[in-house]
C-alpha cells in the first residue's frame, strides 16, 4: 500500500512525533511511505520519502487564506501524480487544506478545538469535515471525539491513541540522562512538557512545596517555553532553587523517565498526553491530573496510575505523600504501568490506521 502522511512540520510536538513513528512503522510493514510537510522543519526522523511543499506559516489573515488554497492546490497536484492508497492528515493545519483539496483523506484531531483553534479554523472545520471526500475521522481520545460530536455537530469519529515504540524506548532509556544536572542521581520527581500555563507546572511546584517529598527528593521539570521565568520566580519565592531544576529540553527523554521515583502530569488540559504513555512504558509510577482529555483514557485509577482532581495542588501533594508512605503501592503502579503501555505499542496502532479504510 502507498501511504502519505501530511502535516505542518516534523518539529517538536506530539502530532509530529506520531507522524515520525507511524511513517517508520509503515515502512517496516512493507508499505511505500511519503511524508509531506508544509515547512522544511525537522526534529524527528521519518520513514519513506520526504517532500516539502514549501508553504510556510504566515501571521496575516490574508496570508493564511492564501496559504490554505495554495496548500490545497499543491496537495491535489501531488495526489494526482502519486495516487496513494491512503492519505492521513494530522492537525488542522493539514486537515483543512487536505479536505479542501477534494482528495480522499483520513483526518485526525489531536487537540481540543474549542480552545486551540482560531475562529476561522472552527468555521472551516464545521463546513469541511463532514464532506464526502473525508474517508474517516480520527480523534486521539474519547473526550476529543465527544467534543467534536457535541459542540461541532461532526459525527462518525473513530478513536486511535498515539503510539509508543516500546522496543526503541527500552534501548534509549539505558542511555545517560542529558542535559546533566550536577549532583543529581536517580530517585527524583519528574514533570515534562512545554513550559506553558496549560501544563500546570505552577500547580506541580506548589504541590511539591506542600508535600513530604519537599527537600527530600528533587523535582525535575523537563521542557522549555514562555512560562519559564514565571516558574523560576515561583521557585525562588518558595526558596527551592536547590531542589527544583529546569534543565531545558531533553532530546532523549526516556532516561529521565527511567530514573524517576514518579512521573507527574499536572496539566489543566490535554488532547491525550503522550508523555504519560511514554513514562508508563519506562515503568514509572504515574500520577496525573484528571483533566480533559486523555489521562482517563490512559490510566485506570489505582491499577496502573493515580488520577487526582484537575487544577488541585493539594490533591497532587496528597498523592505524592501516599506513594512516599506506601512503597508497595508505588511498586504495584510501576508494574501496572508497564502492562498498560503495551496497549499503545506502535505496530498494533499502525495496523489500526491501515485497517481504518479496509
Amino acid at each position: 500500500m502507498k501511504i502519505a502522511l501530511v502535516l505542518q512540520t516534523l518539529g517538536k510536538g506530539g502530532a509530529e512525533r506520531v507522524a515520525s513513528l507511524l511513517s517508520q512503522q509503515f515502512e517496516r510493514d512493507g508499505h511505500q511511505v511519503h511524508v509531506l510537510l508544509w515547512e522544511a522543519v525537522q526534529h524527528y526522523p521519518h520513514g519513506g520519502q520526504l517532500t516539502v511543499l514549501n508553504t510556510p506559516a504566515t501571521p496575516s489573515l490574508m496570508g493564511k487564506l492564501f496559504n490554505l488554497f495554495k496548500r490545497a492546490w499543491l496537495l491535489r497536484r501531488w495526489y494526482q501524480q502519486q495516487r496513494p492508497d491512503l492519505v492521513i492528515s494530522l492537525m488542522e493545519t493539514a486537515n483543512i487544506p487536505a479536505v479542501l483539496s477534494g482528495i480522499p483523506v483520513v483526518i485526525s484531531v489531536h487537540l481540543d478545538p474549542r480552545f486551540e483553534l482560531a475562529g476561522y479554523q472552527k468555521l472551516l472545520m464545521k463546513w469541511l469535515y463532514p464532506l464526502p471526500n473525508v474517508r474517516a475521522r480520527v480523534a486521539v481520545s474519547k473526550g476529543i471525539a465527544a467534543v467534536l460530536e457535541q459542540h461541532f455537530a461532526i459525527e462518525g469519529w473513530k478513536v486511535i491513541a498515539n503510539p509508543v515504540d516500546l522496543q526503541a524506548i527500552d534501548q534509549q532509556k539505558r542511555f545517560p540522562s542529558l542535559p546533566v544536572i550536577e549532583g543529581l542521581t536517580d530517585d527524583y520527581l519528574l514533570g515534562m512538557g512545554r513550559l506553558h500555563e496549560q501544563k500546570g507546572f505552577d500547580l506541580l511546584i506548589d504541590a511539591y512545596a506542600q508535600s513530604q517529598l519537599c527537600r527530600v527528593k528533587p523535582l525535575v521539570i523537563i521542557g522549555e517555553g514562555e512560562a519559564r521565568a514565571q516558574l523560576e520566580a515561583q521557585v525562588a519565592r518558595l526558596k527551592l532553587q536547590d531542589w527544583v531544576h529546569f534543565p531545558g529540553w531533553a532530546n532523549n527523554p526516556f532516561p529521565w523517565f527511567a530514573g524517576a521515583w514518579a512521573f507527574v502530569m499536572s496539566s489543566r488540559s490535554e488532547g491525550l498526553g503522550n508523555t504519560l504513555i511514554e513514562a508508563m512504558a519506562c515503568g514509572c509510577a504515574c500520577i496525573s491530573a484528571d483533566c480533559d482529555f486523555g489521562p482517563r483514557d490512559i490510566i485506570t485509577h489505582e491499577v496502573d496510575g493515580l488520577l487526582v482532581p484537575a487544577e488541585s495542588s493539594k490533591a497532587l501533594s496528597q498523592a505524592f505523600d501516599r506513594l512516599a508512605m506506601h512503597e508497595p503501592v508505588r511498586q504495584a503502579l510501576q508494574r501496572g504501568a508497564m502492562r498498560r503501555a503495551k496497549d499503545f505499542a506502535l505496530p498494533l496502532l499502525a495496523q489500526q490506521w491501515v485497517k481504518i479504510i479496509a
